[in-house]
C-alpha cells in the first residue's frame, strides 16, 4: 500500500482523498453487518463496485463547485485507513450539506469524533457551509454521543421513518453550524 496523501490532519487522525487501490477494503468495510445497517446499505459490496464509486466520487469532488466530497479517515498512529466521511448534497446556495461516517476498523477509540470535526472543518472552511445535517439511527446510541462531542446537536426526530435491523427506527436529526464551531485546524 502507498503512503496516504493527507489533505487534513488533527491529532490523531487524517482525512486524504479515496483511493482505487483500497477498493476492497471499502467494500469489506460496508458488508459488515455493523457498518451496513448504520448507514442503510443495501447492496452488496464488490471490488468493482467500489472502484465505481470511487471513480464517481472523486469526480464530484474534483468539480470546482463540488456536490459532494467524500474522504478517506486514516488513524495517524500508523497511517492505516479506518473508515470514510462525506459531505453530500451539497448546496452552495443555501451554504448547507448533510454528512455521512462510517468506521469500517477502530470503532469505540474516538477517532470518529475526530474525523467528524476534521470533515465539519472542511466544509465550513474550505467550501464554506453555514450548517452541516446529518441523521443518525436511534438505536446507535455510540454514534450519536461522537456525534454530540464533534459539535452537532439534536433538532428533531422522524419517526419510524427507516426500517434498520429488520425492524422500523427513527431517525435522530442533529445538525452542526459554523458559527458554534470551534478548534478548526484549517482556519488556524
Amino acid at each position: 500500500m502507498s503512503e496516504p496523501e493527507l489533505l487534513v490532519a488533527g491529532e490523531r487522525v487524517a482525512l486524504g482523498p479515496l483511493r482505487r487501490d483500497l477498493a476492497e477494503t471499502y467494500g469489506r468495510w460496508i458488508n459488515q453487518p455493523e457498518v451496513r445497517f448504520g448507514v442503510e446499505y443495501l447492496a452488496v459490496a464488490t471490488p468493482q463496485s467500489q472502484e465505481s464509486w470511487i471513480d464517481e466520487s472523486n469526480k464530484a469532488a474534483g468539480e470546482r463547485e463540488p456536490k459532494s466530497v467524500t474522504f478517506t479517515i486514516y488513524d495517524l498512529s500508523d497511517r492505516t485507513p479506518v473508515g470514510t466521511s462525506s459531505l453530500f448534497d451539497i448546496s452552495y446556495m443555501q451554504s448547507a450539506a448533510n454528512l455521512g461516517i462510517s468506521l469500517g476498523e477502530r470503532r469505540n477509540q474516538g477517532l470518529g469524533t475526530e474525523a467528524t470535526r476534521l470533515t465539519l472543518d472542511w466544509g465550513f472552511h474550505v467550501l464554506g457551509l453555514q450548517n452541516v445535517l446529518l441523521e443518525a439511527l436511534e438505536w446507535n446510541a455510540a454514534a450519536i454521543r461522537a456525534y454530540e462531542k464533534a459539535g452537532f446537536r439534536r433538532i428533531g426526530v422522524r419517526r419510524q421513518a427507516a426500517m434498520s435491523r429488520g425492524e422500523r427506527a427513527d431517525v435522530v436529526l442533529m445538525d452542526a453550524v459554523r458559527a458554534e464551531f470551534t478548534g478548526s485546524v484549517l482556519a488556524r
